[in-house]
């Protein structure tokens, strides 16, 4: 074979290779675009939230906004250890990685002031993203503002009932002198012959969860954390003092167990199961339906609730003011699709994603949902929470919060305790807050 043959051969089969190789790249692209095609989501928004069971029933309503909108919502979970840090440090970093937060609305005040959640009164008054009559705004149970704006709406509402053995107590006591003698009958170191071996218990864990506790007993005996007027603390106010001391009168007389400062929501509930306890109070509403479903207690069907106890006034009306509280969605100031942001949480708010919310487990704060009976068949407790709001309140929004809680429990802790009295405890808890807040 000449030398000119051999280049030529050698051209022709580099030709043919190259040509095979180009092609190959060619098709190789067109699988890869295709593929990728395939692959893009629908364009959406992401919402960090807890891991519990609210994101698990909010988790339901993911497709059917997705079928009704268009957009695509995803649940960024964080285990309820580290939530407040990494809320608190993503949104003053300024990150733009979620939507929608998932907050309480103790936090609304702290997070609206430094500007990293939005108002939502724009959104809510554009009628091209909101159609006012049918979202209704009065159908809330609460709406949280700061400085007149609002800023956060309730998916989960809570509120406190009174948990009590129907074959032992008849009928649910209505005061909270009522309470303490039925403690007394039904405590072992009261009565001997008694089928349970305290007569009361409470959730009294900190942190946060006494304070919230002991905010029914503190409101509905007439006492407050602070003055609408002025700000000042009214821990040291005698009626504050007062609830303070019904306290301590159940743990000196041994009506609650001994350990109780270490008791929460899971401890209170299978001490009811168990037959530990004949009632539990002021203690909160999302037991009721564990309790109802529990197939293994011989107690679960004796367990009823109610309205949470009161005080008689000097009209002898019965003055009851339960705990409320509520985990709201609110925009990411730094989101880069607010309007996507605000659909879906008209959308997990409003009634028709309240419906849906409602029947995978949550508490929607709509009245016309809890009020619905349809769904009262399949949750009757949600007629006494109806009830339970028209005299429930909310903890002071205030910046401060966070400080406030510490100054209070570390107040309530010695009350609980026995190292100090009502009087004491208060009084210092007073000059403390009163410090904090200039006052």
């Amino acid at each position: 074979m000449t030398r000119y043959k051999l280049n030529m051969w050698l051209a022709i089969a580099f030709g043919l290779m190259a040509l095979w190789a180009l092609g190959g790249i060619v098709f190789l692209d067109r699988n890869t675009v295709v593929t990728v095609e395939a692959r893009v989501p629908a364009p959406g928004i992401k919402v960090l939230i807890r891991t519990g069971t609210e994101a698990a029933a909010l988790r339901q309503l993911l497709k059917p906004f997705e079928q009704e909108t268009g957009i695509r919502a995803d649940l960024i979970e964080v285990g309820r250890d580290g939530y407040f840090t990494t809320v608190g440090t993503q949104l003053l970093a300024g990150s733009g990685t979620f939507d929608l937060v998932f907050v309480p609305n103790t936090s609304i005040a702290g997070l609206a002031s430094a500007g990293t959640i939005l108002p939502l009164d724009s959104f809510i008054q554009d009628p091209t993203l909101t159609d006012r009559k049918a979202f209704d705004l009065e159908d809330f149970l609460a709406v949280y503002r700061y400085n007149e704006s609002i800023y956060a709406l309730p998916t989960d509402i809570s509120t406190h009932f009174i948990y009590y053995r129907s074959d032992l107590i008849p009928k649910a006591p209505q005061t909270w002198d009522e309470v303490y003698a039925l403690a007394q009958k039904f405590s072992a170191s009261q009565n001997p012959q008694s089928p349970t071996k305290w007569g009361f218990a409470m959730p009294a864990v900190v942190p946060e969860e006494r304070t919230k506790i002991f905010a029914s007993l503190l409101w509905t005996f007439g006492g407050d954390f602070l003055s609408k007027q002025d700000g000042h603390s009214m821990l040291s106010e005698p009626k504050s003092i007062q609830a303070a001391q019904y306290i301590q009168r159940l743990v000196k007389n041994r009506l609650v167990p001994g350990d109780l400062q270490y008791w929460d929501f899971v401890k209170t509930r299978d001490a009811l199961l168990h037959g530990e306890i004949a009632m539990a109070a002021p203690y909160w509403n999302a037991a009721y339906p564990m309790i109802r479903s529990d197939t293994t207690s011989p107690y679960a069907n004796k367990i009823q609730v109610a309205l949470l106890p009161g005080v008689k006034d000097e009209n002898g009306e019965i003055r009851r003011v339960p705990f409320q509280h509520a985990w709201t969605l609110a925009i990411n100031a730094s989101s880069s699709r607010k309007e996507w942001a605000w659909k879906f949480l008209a959308y997990a708010t409003g009634k028709k994603g309240g419906a849906l919310y409602a029947k995978a487990g949550g508490v929607p704060a709509r009245k016309s949902i809890l009020a619905d009976a349809a769904l009262r068949s399949s949750r009757p407790d949600f007629g006494l929470i109806l009830e339970s709001m028209k005299y429930a309140k909310s903890e002071p929004s205030v910046t401060y919060y966070p400080s406030m809680v510490e100054i209070t429990e570390k107040a309530l802790a010695k009350i609980f305790t026995l190292d100090s009295t009502p009087e004491d405890a208060f009084t210092e808890a007073t000059n403390d807050l009163n410090r904090l807040t200039g006052r």
